[in-house]
């Protein structure tokens, strides 16, 4: 079997917890390869297993109406009281007080029940009562007694805990329950629940051992196996855990119990996967088609990044999920991570309009990449126009999202706007939300920065700010670092250098030296880049000619730099017309 840690597994944690709360609501089904057996309508002990309440009750209260007994209406009150309505159980036993037989007063036990889950007053002297008719010696009498007082062990969400927690006395449970043992020996059901005692006693040992003893009596081994599963999750032990749910389910394959806690078990370690697949074959065993269990089917193939399956699931079972805005939520979701866009609009747009009250900042964030990816060939203002709305939306979710960098997405649309004051401040807010920029973070920031660098005076003469091309420079080094054979990065750290200051102090400074040396020898073999970097080779080759000459005055380095540039660039007029000026006149001079 294949194990796995208790802990959660290693991963963005602020990513996980967001996960879990923001879809915890979202659905879908699938199929599952296995092939299993359908199975009939469930017994109202299994439905009350599963959690299925409302079903099981309305099939034992029809059961009491059609055919009338002692045991009849204690059986409809009793799933009334497994339900956690007492006040419902209370008029089922009552109508089943004058079908009680002398020594058995089975339904004044259940009535009496009623009062000891609500904590009334009149609890114990009706269990005195009770025990009294029945002289202390009716197994079933003390076997329904004992139950109550452990509140009634129930699923919740995968796990077990009691429906009425103030009425847990363990104690008092497993003396009611050691004496019912002592008159109904053959009794799987009262050992079933003394180990549901000795569990509420903290003693799981001997828990296990009265489950076994349930299973050795001729209790459905699957129900008793799943027992001793939750048992082993409570405790922490999940791998046994697991080990005794799939003993369940090889003993009895249609027992759509086991398969359900198995689903919730693997959704508990984000092994999401897999609590599909459990939860896909629970609905498919279990005939459990209620909109929460579509619904939690399509939350985990979600989370478990099987995208086309959640979508699937809620388009074939439209009738039934379609009512609920969740599920357009998650369609959004799914469509934009299968990058369909279009879709992604649609469903999260229907999400939006029907439920604005429950709109959280990832609505907003799928939203906004949808609309920044989306291509459906129209023309570019309309695409501009969408992008703008897109941008929109990710203003509202960047400053809550701790897991993904919008503020990246944004500046990657505003520098391709050419908006580099927003793209600026979109890399800011970034940074001081704790986000580290990766290569291409750093050259947009250096490049929108460079652009801004070039600014106009009040009387619209064009100035230099010389802390724009040193915020450029620095954010290019870093992305130097991370990517060094990438050309426009060293070119545009020695542009930075060069145009921080007037020409002659630019060149006088010789800051800009090192990185149009490097620029020259990156596309030396590369005739294309040459091609396309001729301007800016005219730029370089000038700056090092003009170095040479005001600076190091070495004349040899000088013309070196000149006759590559003129032979890189034989009709560019600057170097041309430097070549006539160093040519000698006619007379020699």
């Amino acid at each position: 079997m294949r194990r796995f840690p208790v802990t959660t597994p290693v991963g963005n944690p602020n990513r996980i917890n967001d996960m879990k709360t923001h879809i915890k609501l979202l659905l879908l089904t699938g199929l599952t390869t296995t092939s299993l057996a359908q199975t009939p309508t469930a017994d109202p002990t299994t439905l009350m297993s599963l959690g299925r309440f409302s079903e099981a009750t309305q099939l034992l209260a029809r059961q009491a109406q059609q055919t009338p007994s002692m045991q009849a209406y204690f059986d409809a009150g009793y799933g009334y009281l497994r339900a956690g309505q007492p006040d419902s159980a209370r008029s089922w036993f009552e109508k089943g007080q004058a079908m009680d037989e002398k020594r058995v007063p089975l339904n004044a036990t259940g009535l009496a029940i009623t009062y000891l889950v609500q904590k009334d007053p009149n609890a114990n002297a009706q269990i005195d009562e009770v025990l009294k008719r029945s002289k202390g010696k009716n197994a079933d009498i003390l076997y329904r007694l004992g139950e109550a007082y452990t509140g009634y062990l129930t699923p919740d969400s995968g796990s077990i805990k009691p429906r009425y927690p103030m009425a847990v006395n363990a104690p008092k449970a497993i003396e009611l329950l050691n004496q019912a043992s002592e008159r109904g020996k053959k009794n799987a059901d009262i050992q079933l629940t003394l180990g549901d005692a000795h569990y509420l006693n903290r003693d799981a040992g001997t828990a296990v051992s009265r489950y076994e003893s349930a299973l050795e009596l001729g209790m459905n081994p699957a129900r008793v196996y799943q027992r001793i599963g939750d048992i082993y999750w409570q405790g922490k032990n999940l791998n046994l855990a697991v080990e005794n749910y799939k003993k369940a389910i090889e003993t009895v394959p249609t027992y759509a119990p086991a398969y359900r806690q198995l689903a919730e078990l693997y959704y508990l370690v984000n092994r999401y996967k897999d609590a599909a697949n459990y939860t896909d074959q629970y609905i498919r065993v279990a005939n459990d088609t209620r909109p929460e269990m579509l619904l939690r089917s399509a939350q985990f193939h979600f989370l478990g990044n099987e995208y086309q399956k959640a979508i699937d699931v809620i388009d074939s079972n439209r009738a039934v999920l379609g009512q609920n805005p969740i599920v357009y939520r998650m369609e959004g979701w799914a469509y934009a991570s299968l990058k369909q866009p279009q879709k992604a609009i649609q469903s999260l747009t229907t999400f939006i309009e029907r439920a604005p009250q429950k709109v959280i900042y990832d609505d907003y964030k799928y939203l906004g990449r949808a609309y920044l990816t989306a291509v459906d060939g129209a023309a570019d203002s309309t695409q501009a126009g969408r992008d703008s709305i897109g941008v929109t939306y990710l203003e509202k979710a960047a400053p809550f999202d701790t897991a993904d960098n919008l503020y990246s997405d944004m500046a990657k649309y505003y520098y391709r706007a050419k908006k580099h004051p927003q793209a600026v401040a979109a890399l800011d807010s970034a940074a001081s939300h704790g986000f580290k920029a990766d290569v291409q973070d750093l050259f947009r920031y250096g490049m929108s920065n460079y652009t801004l660098g070039f600014a106009r005076d009040s009387l619209g003469k064009f100035t230099r700010d010389t802390l724009r091309f040193a915020k450029a420079d620095s954010a290019l080094a870093l992305a130097q670092q991370q990517s060094p054979a990438y050309v426009p990065t060293v070119l545009y750290r020695a542009k930075a250098k060069y145009y921080a200051y007037t020409p002659e102090e630019a060149v006088r400074k010789g800051l800009a030296k090192p990185f149009f040396e490097q620029f020259i020898t990156m596309v030396t073999d590369k005739p294309d880049e040459r091609t396309r970097y001729s301007k800016d080779l005219a730029l370089a080759f000038k700056y090092l000619i003009s170095y040479h000459e005001l600076v190091t005055q070495d004349a040899t380095a000088r013309n070196e730099w000149l006759q590559k540039g003129m032979a890189w660039l034989p009709n560019n007029k600057d170097l041309a017309k430097i070549a006539t000026n160093d040519a000698p006149d006619a007379s020699g001079q």
